[in-house]
């Protein structure tokens, strides 16, 4: 916009400049010659014909040449720079593009943490009652405090670029895979969480021979293949749903 502005006051300038100089280039012209006009003729002869001489009167000075020149010269650079110079247009963003960058960024965030390490740490801290008062428990609270909004924030930006895209688009399908894996994730972190805590009561009250102790072990396993399958997912939703945010 400056850069516009201020080709537009060029061009004014120089129209002015040559709407006032060549006015004034006339009249400097003919000044010469109104004046021989008005002036009185002799009353008596001369005495002997003088061949006229050019004075130059008719011709025009050459500093008035300049001045018109230049205020051409001015003209022409402020109209070039005009067309070379245009301003960009800035399109806003879609609305559909704006949710699909909040949508990512909290998805990503979720598979970023949604982890093995922060379920385990979990059923850990619920087994034994607390979340303890270390800096890692500290860091793993506030983590897990956030997943329910986080996912929450994250269902709605993808629910809102679904109704945004068109039927059949990528956005679309990438928005739903995407919501899919979220659930199936979250669902897998809390199943791993408490089957590590129920691994840990049940080998309160059992010995290692225990079919309880067996079983609750089992689930473990389970539970962990589950979480890592659906941290896949999500990831393979991400990849999809990234060229669209």
């Amino acid at each position: 916009m400056k850069t516009t502005a201020r080709i537009g006051l060029m061009a004014m300038v120089a129209a002015v400049f040559l709407v006032m100089a060549v006015p004034l280039a006339v009249l400097a012209a003919t000044d010469g010659v109104v004046v021989a006009q008005e002036a009185p003729a002799e009353t008596s002869p001369p005495a002997e014909t003088v061949p006229p001489t050019d004075t130059g009167a008719d011709e025009t000075p050459w500093w008035v040449l300049l001045i018109v020149l230049g205020g051409l010269f001015i003209l022409i650079v402020a109209l070039l720079a005009g067309r070379r110079k245009k301003p960009k247009s800035t399109g806003a963003v879609p609305a559909w593009r704006t949710h699909a960058r909040a949508g990512y960024a909290e998805a990503r965030w979720l598979a970023d943490n949604m982890t093995e390490s922060l379920a385990i740490w979990h059923g850990d801290a619920e087994h034994e009652g607390g979340a303890g008062s270390s800096a890692t428990d500290t860091a793993n609270a506030e983590v897990w405090d956030q997943i329910p909004g986080r996912k929450q924030r994250a269902g709605s930006e993808l629910y809102a670029l679904e109704a945004a895209s068109g039927p059949g688009s990528t956005a679309l399908a990438a928005s739903q895979l995407t919501t899919a894996a979220i659930d199936d994730t979250y669902a897998a972190l809390t199943e791993r969480s408490d089957a590590r805590a129920g691994y840990l009561a049940a080998g309160d009250v059992s010995d290692e021979a225990s079919e309880s102790l067996t079983a609750a072990r089992d689930r473990e396993v389970r539970a962990s293949g589950k979480l890592t399958a659906a941290h896949q997912q999500l990831a393979s939703a991400l990849t999809k749903l990234k060229p669209v945010a």
